[in-house]
């Protein structure tokens, strides 16, 4: 059932539009991450849902109730910023405290849920500390305590993990998705980080120029990205141009001088598909869809990237490191992988079936 319903959301600036006519229906207890890249409109979103930038037309409800025209502090959500906006004057506590004294809360009941979402973040013993006195990784549990304290309806996260590094912010997004699973609040999450957003979510919104490009579940949304702007902006992607033929048997995907077998029964036509590197394997001259030489080997410890010429044009593969070499440049080899693997992005032309 819907908790969170946005329907046919506009910005517009003057002539610019910022957000375009963007649809998403999320359910109560989902983590979903508003995705893509800088100036598609996903923080313009997520400020629109907090209450901070007023839509051109279009309506956010929760629960069946319109929050269009509701001010920021009445909407009663919570926010972690990109800059956690922790008071330096406060400390760990107080800073925590804030949002249920703000409502008159009163103190046995600060102090209890306070210490309760400390724990939930383990930073209990950290309570007396100031912000400056904290790692970047505990700010950012704070931000996210005093976010939760007040239990509120809705989670909005504005980049919360992009000031940490690399391995805090891994370590990170493991934390913060149990925190969530366990208290269940519903959350929105804008990031520009692909891999954080299939890592912690349960369905991810790829935006492009205002607009949802593909809203699925991250296994959905890589295997299967739809479009062409969605096979290059998530992971890695060889892309196939070519025609959905007949030959006599099967359809078949005709690339320059191959046929590539397809599992599915697309109509006759050109076609775009997306083929995933790791889909891919290397196997003996002969013995796979196509047959190349190997232009350029690169080790990245936890895998191998092979840059493959062939007839079809030059293919990205992508192996797991078994220890030792998996090939040398130089080398001829066999590519293979199940038809499957090729997922269809755009269809330009269609002909009649035979």
């Amino acid at each position: 059932m819907t908790y969170l319903r946005i329907e046919r959301l506009n910005k517009q600036y003057g002539e610019t539009v910022v957000v375009d006519s963007l649809s998403i229906d999320v359910a109560r207890g989902e983590f979903v991450s508003l995705l893509g890249p800088s100036g598609c409109g996903k923080t313009t979103t997520l400020q629109m849902i907090a209450g901070f930038v007023e839509p051109t037309s279009g309506d956010i409800s929760l629960e069946g109730r319109s929050l269009v025209g509701t001010p920021p502090a009445e909407r009663g959500l919570g926010i972690v910023f990109q800059s956690y906006a922790l008071f330096a004057h406060m400390t760990v506590a107080e800073n925590v405290e804030f949002g249920l004294q703000m409502r008159r809360v009163d103190r046995a009941a600060r102090k209890r849920r306070c210490l309760a979402a400390l724990e939930l973040v383990q930073l209990g013993r950290h309570a007396a500390k100031y912000p400056r006195e904290l790692s970047g990784g505990q700010r950012q549990r704070v931000a996210l305590a005093r976010a939760l304290v007040i239990e509120p309806p809705l989670l909005l996260l504005d980049e919360p993990l992009s000031n940490l590094d690399a391995k805090l912010r891994h370590d990170m997004q493991a934390e913060l998705r149990a925190i969530q699973q366990k208290v269940g609040t519903t959350t929105i999450m804008v990031t520009h980080d692909q891999a954080e957003a299939l890592a912690i979510s349960d369905r991810v919104a790829l935006l492009n120029q205002g607009a949802v490009v593909r809203f699925d579940t991250p296994t959905g949304v890589y295997d299967d990205p739809g479009s062409l702007f969605a096979a290059d902006f998530i992971g890695r992607a060889n892309v196939l141009h070519g025609q959905v033929m007949h030959d006599g048997v099967q359809r078949v995907l005709r690339v320059g001088p191959a046929s590539l077998q397809l599992d599915e029964p697309h109509p006759c036509g050109e076609y775009a598909f997306s083929l995933r590197p790791e889909r891919i394997e290397l196997v003996a001259s002969g013995a796979g869809c196509v047959d190349g030489r190997v232009r350029a080997c690169a080790f990245h410890g936890n895998c191998w990237s092979v840059n493959v010429s062939t007839d079809i044009g030059e293919l990205q593969v992508q192996l797991a490191n078994g220890g030792g070499h998996v090939a040398k440049v130089g080398d001829a080899v066999g590519l293979d992988w199940p038809g499957g693997a090729l997922r269809p992005l755009a269809l330009h032309t269609t002909s009649a079936q035979p």
